[in-house]
């Protein structure tokens, strides 16, 4: 039997010819085609580098699948509050949205609307702990996985993210805020990250203190390795002050750290202790 098909073989289907020859003519052993109880086949296969038509064209490439529009299409969703069942007052300010989508983005929406709340069973969800703006950004992130203002109000932003733990959201605002630390704002930015456990911001601030430290130990004002930012000393900001007052145990944490980095690996040397 011969064929001129091109087939396509694809892995975990078979494919062959279903009437390639009669079982009895097979079994009769004057056709002497299973000699000592064996049948051997012989196959002559072509295979080409490109899938083809019946035609001969090669057909690869010629289908394009179009992008995803989920994030997209969700975020409409939203933005044109079809087909709403919640509502949230944020500061008197109203926002509607769905509480499945809710529920499958955050535990803790999902807690609201899934045990017998008061805010599941009116449908409604009073804020007063964040602003609008915020909320609304928090909201578009929940919808579409981006969040196009973060870098405006990324402090707020990390504040509702840990709130309603929104993993993702809360370390694309550790990152933000760690590209603009300042002499100024890193003890503001230190206490904001051990309010809300953002473990990588408060390492990346700590850091930053212990950097600027030991610039200034050494007297590294030539323009090369000193930033014109860090002129200041921290520990004359409002911020420091403030942390000293408020959250002390951060102070000791900084210390320990540039204690840490300054002394060698085996640790202080200690005097020899006297002999008898």
């Amino acid at each position: 039997m011969e064929s001129q098909r091109a087939y396509r073989f694809v892995q975990g289907k078979d494919w062959g010819f279903k009437k390639f020859i009669r079982r009895d003519f097979l079994l009769d052993e004057a056709n002497g085609l299973l000699p000592d109880d064996k049948l051997t086949l012989f196959c002559e296969v072509s295979v080409v580098q490109d899938s083809v038509n019946i035609s001969g064209h090669t057909n690869t490439n010629t289908l394009k699948v179009p992008e995803c529009r989920l994030a997209e299409d969700l975020g409409n969703l939203w933005e044109n509050t079809r087909f709403t069942d919640c509502s949230f007052f944020v500061r008197g300010q109203e926002f509607k949205a769905h509480k499945s989508v809710l529920a499958a983005r955050s535990p803790v929406f999902n807690a609201m609307f899934e045990h017998e709340m008061e805010e599941s069973k009116k449908n409604r969800v009073e804020i007063n702990d964040v602003d609008p703006e915020v909320f609304k950004e928090m909201m578009r992130f929940v919808y579409t996985g981006k969040a196009p203002n973060l870098d405006k109000m990324a402090d707020n932003l990390l504040a509702a993210a840990d709130k309603y733990a929104l993993e993702r959201l809360k370390v694309m605002c550790e990152e933000a805020l760690c590209s603009n630390l300042t002499v100024e704002n890193v003890a503001d930015t230190l206490v904001l990250a051990d309010l809300h456990s953002a473990e990588q911001l408060k390492a990346q601030a700590i850091d930053f203190i212990n950097r600027c430290s030991v610039l200034r130990q050494l007297g590294c004002k030539d323009g090369k390795n000193w930033n014109s930012n860090q002129a200041t000393d921290i520990m004359e900001t409002a911020g420091w002050k403030s942390m000293i007052q408020s959250h002390p145990h951060l102070v000791a944490e900084a210390f320990r750290a540039l204690a840490s980095a300054q002394c060698p690996q085996f640790g202080i040397p200690r005097k020899r202790l006297k002999q008898s």
